[in-house]
């Protein structure tokens, strides 16, 4: 019976010191893992703080270019009282870019193309009346300053103003 007693005694202390070595083991991972999710969450946020910072760049650039609509707060103003509900930035310089989409030339560049299709390949809207567009048919590249006017059912006209061609 004592026998008994003394294998029961070792087999729990064996038992005991093995599920105290395997939790000893799970909690130094459980702090191991828990100290890689905090260095994640710390660089998570360092991230997020150097992206607001450089969205804020960005925004303050942007404000200060007075030649653009963002800058520019009368201009801004007038679109937004046209229609307060539609992006003008984008709907205007869409609606440039659609004039592309024609067979052959761009009817708004001056210049037919020489090595190809002349087509308009960006612009940027300087405030509520004009647009300096860049054209090009791959080889040759020119600039124009546009006029654009807004009409009652929101469809745009372009007028060009002057331009040139570079050689």
């Amino acid at each position: 019976m004592k026998n008994r007693q003394i294998y029961l005694i070792v087999f729990l202390g064996i038992v005991s010191a093995f599920f105290m070595y395997n939790s000893y083991k799970l909690i130094k991972e459980l702090k191991e893992t828990n100290e890689g999710y905090n260095r994640n969450i710390e660089y998570a946020t360092k991230l997020e703080d150097s992206i607001v910072g450089y969205q804020n760049k960005v925004n303050a650039l942007e404000a200060a270019d007075k030649f653009s609509l963002n800058g520019n707060t009368k201009a801004s103003e007038y679109l937004t009282n046209i229609d307060d509900q539609i992006d003008w930035q984008k709907f205007i310089i869409d609606t440039l870019m659609k004039t592309n989409d024609a067979e052959g030339n761009n009817p708004l560049v001056p210049f037919d193309g020489m090595a190809g299709v002349m087509k308009i390949t960006e612009a940027k809207i300087l405030n509520n009346r004009w647009i300096i567009a860049r054209f090009s048919d791959g080889t040759y590249t020119g600039e124009m300053l546009l006029r654009y006017d807004i009409n009652k059912d929101k469809s745009i006209d372009f007028k060009v103003l002057d331009q040139t061609l570079f050689s």
